[in-house]
């Protein structure tokens, strides 16, 4: 099985338990964007000698749902030129509840993703507080009835455990 795995390294805040590499400004956002896409160019004989296609995309991060969905599709359309992709591609995005809209997921859908990994983190708001998320419960609830409605029904949604709001 082959993937290819696109970080995005931006987030509109930080979120307290995070250790992942971010920026909170989008100001290289275009010229990341276009690095990204000249990666993939200069990788693009990686898998010629297996003669293998691509099994997985991965828009991992950060938080890849930041991206403007033009954006999206350019690294998408940079992948599909140079790679060869299995007719059973599973295409993911990791998104935050906050950045959803009914049209961003239809562009998403259009775009061949076919799958969410939603950073919902919790359904309590005051837990989602003290981790300085940017949502609250009932946009994460929002975000998923959303992402079914247009048909995106492969949906993973992150929780945590153990922070000091939470009883064992």
């Amino acid at each position: 099985m082959a993937g290819i795995y696109i970080h995005i390294p931006f987030c509109k805040q930080a979120c307290h338990y995070c250790n992942f590499h971010f920026s909170a400004s989008t100001k290289l956002l275009d010229p990341m964007v276009q690095a990204i896409c000249k990666e993939i160019e200069l990788q693009r004989d990686f898998f010629e000698a297996q003669n293998t296609s691509i099994d997985t995309i991965y828009f991992g991060g950060g938080t890849p749902s930041l991206l403007p969905t033009d954006a999206t599709a350019q690294i998408l359309a940079t992948i599909k030129k140079h790679f060869s992709l299995s007719g059973q591609i599973e295409i993911t995005l990791e998104a935050n509840p906050d950045d959803i809209s009914k049209e961003k997921l239809i562009a998403f859908k259009s775009m061949g993703i076919n799958r969410l990994s939603m950073g919902v983190q919790s359904f309590v708001d005051e837990d989602l507080i003290w981790m300085n998320r940017a949502h609250r419960s009932e946009a994460a609830i929002q975000a998923i009835k959303l992402a079914k409605e247009v048909g995106i029904d492969n949906i993973s949604i992150d929780l945590i455990y153990g922070i000091p709001t939470l009883t064992d």
